[in-house]
């Protein structure tokens, strides 16, 4: 699969062939520009490849209505949508029919616990794009969104990249449990976050260079090792 933007000089992915086996947790890194969340895009129909296809459960995505794929795969990316609404309808969005438990337990997950302190609590409106909120607490409340719709795939582009160290280890934490089960594209930076894969995929130019499991690429892999070496210095700056 291919993918290139109208207008654009050259492609931005190039001959991506990546499969991913059902409640496998996979996580694409690279360098800025490799690609990563332009493939990630592809999942939902955010684009369609130019050449090629992107296919869940056997099926090419372009032949799934709307509703049902976004049903099917939920999403929560760097940069939060959030909406002029309260947090309950925020964190509800996709999932109406949930319960106070769940909501919570979804909150919970997502270290979004804060929206309870809110002076109208989980009915504070909090803003178009959530503009009451930080940064952080934005792409906590799109993450306990996502986690509550409960999809088959879910989709995470960096969702914890506007956190604290501290706070980004209890989020890291919860998702190990979260994702067993559930088939997860996830792109990350932090080696913190790289431990969430089951593979690992590394992305450089918009091709897939290497595969394989975390430690196999630090073993194996010396742009990998860079990579991750360079992350780690900057998280503990």
């Amino acid at each position: 699969m291919s993918f290139s933007y109208p207008g654009g000089q050259g492609a931005v992915l190039r001959d991506i062939t990546l499969g991913v086996a059902r409640g496998e947790t996979l996580v694409l890194t690279g360098a800025t520009g490799a690609g990563k969340t332009t493939l990630l895009h592809l999942v939902p129909r955010l684009a369609d490849p130019t050449s090629g296809r992107v296919l869940l459960g056997g099926t090419d995505v372009r032949d799934i209505p709307l509703p049902r794929l976004r049903a099917a795969v939920g999403c929560a990316f760097e940069e939060a949508t959030l909406f002029s609404a309260s947090v309950r309808e925020n964190v509800t969005f996709g999932a109406a029919g949930a319960s106070e438990e769940e909501i919570e337990a979804a909150l919970t997950a997502a270290q979004a616990r804060f929206a309870y302190d809110l002076p109208w609590g989980l009915d504070t409106r909090i803003g178009e794009q959530g503009m009451a909120l930080s940064g952080g607490q934005r792409q906590r409340v799109a993450l306990a969104r996502a986690i509550l719709c409960r999809p088959e795939v879910l989709i995470l582009d960096d969702p914890l990249s506007a956190l604290d160290v501290q706070t980004e280890e209890r989020v890291t934490t919860a998702l190990h449990q979260i994702l067993t089960g559930v088939t997860a594209l996830v792109v990350a930076h932090r080696p913190s976050t790289v431990a969430l894969a089951d593979r690992v995929a590394l992305l450089h130019g918009g091709r897939i260079t290497a595969v394989g499991s975390h430690r196999e690429l630090l073993a194996a892999e010396p742009a990998y090792a860079n990579l991750m070496t360079m992350e780690h210095e900057e998280t503990l700056r």
